[in-house]
């Protein structure tokens, strides 16, 4: 994103025009990395090295690669390395190359002497526009189509746009203005503002349009705190076809702690990028949160602007192609490679800052262009995955990789790093792992070049506790308690299912039964996780929580010494007067009852209930002592 854009926060934007030059040669050719082999001998009397290499060529049909290995396999080897290619270090002669304080902090001249970028990747840049007639740019740019007026080839000449067309791909050794990361590069500027503001029907319809011209990466320095769903499906349907797409991370940095997701960067699969400033911190304006991805120059970069002019911009838009265009070369350097292959050697090569490691604010570290094309990328090793319960790990080796490390490791920490010396298995004993844990594993070998991770999340074999449940009555159909978070609980009687609920976040769950159960009935409850884990039972016996029916009582006299009458079998009847128990007697299997009480006068209220086993208290009855 860049601050020159009102709907993401506005600043002065400074320009200098720089007089126009034209071409004096032309850009320069792509040359061979590397020459055959060299091979190292082994020392027997301390000679210089002159006397201990020799060069072999590589036979027709031959790898560089399968070379070395057979080479390194004599016993008298030491080594084989490429016998590598070098070029003049000349910078280009473009004018204002000098003032670019990028290209130094990224390496790009290093870089260049194995690629300027190639014709067939092409990067599509969905912006406000560009000025397809500045000379820095001219001959670069593809199938230009403009979203809100559905027409190619005719694009506005926005001035974001043309910025960062100019810090991917401006014209190198021209002799006009600077120079882009990946000069020889292909442009695809697809337009999607309406003045200040695009809308995310116009960037779906840009990413499509993208996709559809087999653009090789997308640079989108822009976004919103506003999530889209309709956005993220259009982001991860280019993901799967093999699009790189770069966004900005955003300039509210300096708006304090409370810094919120920017999309499309904070989509998965999207590399997030933050800016730096030339003496490699972060500048007030840049966002930082968990998803940055990785940092680059974005503070007073110098690039084209519309109407052949020249001019400085900062914001996480100009970072967001420093980033794209070093993804360029690495893939016009290595075409074999597929997009998370590139994205991680991003990564792998990228300068450390701030905190060890990624962090908020730079992620992975500064892009260096340099290193991310002498690097190569390995391959990646086979893993088996793992459950909850394991505290090893297995895999293979890749057949091409000799000597150095396995590395094992969480998003939070390292969990193991086995040594390899020609080994073609490993096994490496970590501490069991909670469940949902994405576990990552690559070979690293003795130059730090690396294989993209292989990534497994732990499967879950670990059963869900045995829930708890409160009492269940036989006067209700509702069975509470708590279980695994999530977890689904079943309540059955014997083999009959009765009923089913998911437990929520806290745990706590309410089964609603089929019907209610007698007294006495035991039911058996478990709670089943996400994984298929099937708790232990914790049975349950439905209690006498029914009241006995209000008893039947007979006739009551003033000579009355026993009342009779019937109530639920097995009771407790008692009689009251005056608020006072004046007798009590247990009913007969068949429900009969005789309490004995001390003769009463008439008009006197009598009150007979029945107390069952389960202290279960029955309504009481109203009797009238008659004379």
């Amino acid at each position: 994103m860049h601050k020159f854009i009102q709907v993401l926060l506005p600043v002065l934007l400074l320009f200098m025009i720089l007089p126009i030059y034209k071409p004096d040669f032309a850009s320069a050719e792509e040359t061979p990395q590397s020459d055959g082999v060299i091979v190292k001998y082994k020392e027997t009397n301390d000679e210089p090295i002159k006397e201990l290499i020799e060069k072999v060529e590589v036979p027709k049909g031959e790898t560089t690669d399968n070379l070395i290995e057979e080479l390194e396999d004599q016993k008298n080897v030491e080594y084989a390395e490429p016998n590598y290619l070098f070029k003049k270090m000349e910078s280009p002669n473009d004018p204002a190359y000098m003032d670019q304080w990028h290209h130094k902090k990224l390496g790009t001249n290093a870089a260049w002497t194995k690629s300027m970028g190639s014709k067939e990747i092409m990067v599509a840049i969905i912006d406000d526009g560009i000025d397809r007639n500045h000379e820095d740019l001219k001959g670069k740019i593809v199938n230009a189509y403009d979203t809100i007026n559905n027409r190619k080839h005719i694009i506005p000449k926005g001035a974001h746009g043309t910025h960062i067309a100019g810090i991917i791909a401006g014209s190198a050794n021209n002799g006009i203005g600077g120079t882009g990361v990946a000069p020889n590069v292909k442009l695809l500027p697809i337009n999607v503002f309406d003045g200040e503001y695009a809308d995310t029907a116009d960037i779906i319809e840009a990413i499509h349009y993208a996709v559809q011209q087999k653009a090789n990466i997308i640079n989108m320095s822009l976004g919103d705190t506003s999530y889209s769903e309709a956005l993220n499906k259009a982001v991860q349907e280019a993901y799967k076809k093999g699009v790189l797409i770069v966004a900005a991370a955003g300039n509210e940095g300096d708006m304090g702690k409370n810094v919120q997701r920017v999309y499309p960067a904070a989509f998965s699969h999207v590399i997030s990028v933050a800016a730096t400033d030339s003496r490699d911190k972060r500048p007030s304006y840049s966002n930082y949160h968990s998803t940055v991805d990785i940092a680059a120059p974005g503070n007073d970069i110098l690039s084209t602007l519309p109407y052949g002019r020249y001019g400085w911009m900062s914001g996480t838009s100009m970072a967001t192609p420093m980033v794209a265009g070093v993804a360029a070369l690495i893939w016009s350097n290595e075409p074999k490679l597929n997009k998370m292959e590139v994205e991680y050697r991003l990564y792998d090569s990228a300068v450390d800052l701030g905190a060890k490691g990624k962090d908020i604010y730079y992620g992975n570290g500064r892009v260096n262009a340099k290193k991310a094309l002498e690097m190569k990328t390995l391959t990646k090793p086979a893993v088996t995955a793992i459950s909850d319960k394991d505290t090893k790990i297995n895999g293979k080796i890749p057949t091409d990789f000799k000597t150095g490390t396995v590395s094992i490791y969480t998003a939070k920490k390292q969990l193991a790093t086995v040594k390899i010396n020609g080994e073609r298995t490993f096994t490496a004993t970590i501490a069991k792992q909670t469940a949902g844990t994405t576990i990552s594993t690559r070979v690293i070998d003795k130059s730090g070049n690396k294989s993209i991770p292989v990534s497994f999340k732990v499967a879950d074999k670990t059963a869900p506790a045995r829930p708890s449940v409160n009492t269940v009555g036989d006067n209700t159909v509702k069975v509470t308690g708590k279980a695994e978070a999530g977890s689904s609980v079943t309540v059955k009687n014997s083999s009959t299912v009765l009923g089913k609920a998911n437990s929520n976040s806290a745990g706590n769950f309410t089964v609603t039964m089929s019907k209610k159960q007698k007294a006495g009935k035991v039911l058996s409850v478990t709670a089943t996780d996400k994984a298929g884990n099937v708790s232990s039972i914790r049975s349950v016996t439905v209690a006498d929580k029914t009241a006995p029916s209000k008893p039947t009582v007979n006739t009551v006299t003033t000579k009355t010494t026993k009342v009779t009458g019937k109530a639920e079998a097995n009771s407790t009847v008692s009689i009251k007067a005056s608020g006072k128990v004046i007798g009590s007697a247990t009913a007969t299997a068949k429900g009969t009852f005789s309490v004995k009480i001390p003769k009463q006068k008439a008009g006197q209220n009598l009150y007979t209930y029945a107390k069952d086993k389960a202290k279960n208290v029955s309504e009481s009855r109203k009797v009238t002592v008659k004379k």
